[in-house]
């Protein structure tokens, strides 16, 4: 089933039900594909509605983050379901101060919560025959989920701090922190090809950016990059970039692997005297999403920057106009994420994943015998008076595609389980 289609068919079936009887996704009920169940484990801290105390779907969801991100993910799911799929999801609770998972009971007379430990939990996913557990956000109490399973992948959706060693069935789908570094250093030996006069000058702030350095360093040189040809610059506390850089003849890179943004802010205003035309400042995308940056300077000279999600999703106007419809509002990064999330769950399948271009993300894969998988997939993008914000990679699915959502149909409401319900079912 390709992308498009699940495009085409996108539509949510309910808007997020907070009660937790409401929790489990729709099926097809003329599906013959196989059903696939997923378990989707966040910390959605639930709380009793003061209104209907003890009364059965009586807890409404309070963590706004995790309701966006399973809006999001819900979206997906009933557009894939809706495109011919059959996956079926159980929601939990994660509790992340106490690593505990929450299930929820209930009968006609109240609902109840049965706290699991991670190995206990995983031992009762196995009895649900569960196919993936998308969660929880914390990488560590992934790695510790991920380390009792004997079959079921666990994702982790979120944390940019995830040790996929030794846990084969473990998925770091956010790329890891030093993603971005590689990246540029793998630019900047192209650039450095393709400009042979050009210089580049890295700025060494402390002695925290070491190991940001050092990335840079491999990825240069594995991309075919000499290390003679970067200048090792000290930037520390109240240092200056020198006079010599500013009188150099041909480009000039200045790379900024701090992500502080008072550090950036000083560099900048440190490249007044040098020539926009031949100067360029390339760092982490997070430091230019500051307002505290002065947007005359950023601008001044061509920038050039890594960072792990797209720009271009603000146009697809399809996606944009599911989630609006799931969230009720515009939706917003979380959404986003979790739309990415339902779309790469099914796509990677249930040992091996792929290599996927999500609408909010790509995934790339590092993987080591033994382990699990680590996306490291960032993106680079420049930006110069004359031309404009340009991506400097090539999406290969063409998410942007016009499709009109007019002539869906919602699904009939026929597979609604309440949870206890469905316990009964599978066990």
């Amino acid at each position: 089933m390709g992308i498009r289609k699940f495009i085409c068919a996108a539509f949510l079936l309910l808007t997020l039900g907070v009660k937790g009887q409401e929790a489990l996704v729709h099926e097809r009920s003329d599906s013959n594909v196989e059903r696939s169940t997923w378990v989707i484990a966040l910390p959605f801290e639930m709380v009793q509605d003061s209104n209907a105390l003890g009364l059965p779907g009586s807890f409404v969801f309070t963590n706004r983050m995790a309701t966006q991100f399973y809006t999001g993910l819900r979206a997906g799911v009933d557009s894939l379901n809706h495109a011919g799929a059959n996956i079926h999801l159980i929601l939990v609770d994660h509790d992340e101060a106490q690593d505990v998972y929450k299930i929820e009971h209930e009968n006609a007379d109240y609902t109840w919560f049965v706290r699991l430990d991670p190995e206990a939990f995983m031992r009762q996913c196995e009895r649900w025959n569960v196919d993936k557990i998308i969660g929880p956000f914390r990488g560590e109490a992934s790695e510790v989920l991920a380390s009792h399973s004997t079959g079921i992948q666990v994702i982790n959706p979120l944390s940019r701090k995830v040790d996929v060693a030794g846990k084969p069935y473990l998925v770091a789908a956010a790329s890891y922190r030093m993603a971005e570094v590689e990246r540029l250093g793998e630019r900047a030996a192209q650039a450095k090809q393709m400009a042979p006069r050009s210089k580049t000058l890295l700025l060494r702030t402390d002695a925290s950016s070491a190991g940001a350095e050092s990335v840079f360093m491999q990825a240069y040189i594995k991309a075919g990059g000499k290390a003679e040809d970067v200048q090792i610059q000290e930037y520390r506390q109240s240092a200056v970039l020198p006079v010599s850089v500013a009188s150099m003849t041909g480009l000039t890179r200045i790379i900024l692997l701090d992500d502080k943004v008072l550090i950036a802010a000083r560099v900048l205003n440190q490249l007044r005297p040098f020539e926009p035309s031949r100067t360029e400042f390339w760092t982490l995308g997070n430091v230019l999403s500051s307002s505290a940056l002065d947007a005359q300077l950023l601008m001044r000279q061509p920038l050039i920057w890594s960072q792990v999600e797209r720009l271009d999703y603000i146009q697809f106007r399809s996606l944009d106009a599911l989630l609006y419809s799931a969230a009720k509002t515009t939706p917003g990064r979380w959404e986003w994420l979790g739309l990415d999330m339902a779309w790469l769950a099914q796509y990677i399948g249930n040992q091996y994943p792929n290599g996927f271009e999500g609408p909010r993300r790509l995934y790339v894969w590092d993987h080591m015998e033994g382990s699990g998988f680590r996306n490291h997939a960032a993106l680079i993008f420049r930006y110069d008076r004359t031309h404009g914000i340009q991506a400097e990679w090539t999406p290969t699915i063409e998410y942007g595609e016009e499709e009109s959502l007019e002539e869906i149909v919602p699904l009939p409401l026929d597979s609604l389980f309440t949870p206890a319900e469905h316990l009964e079912e599978i066990n």
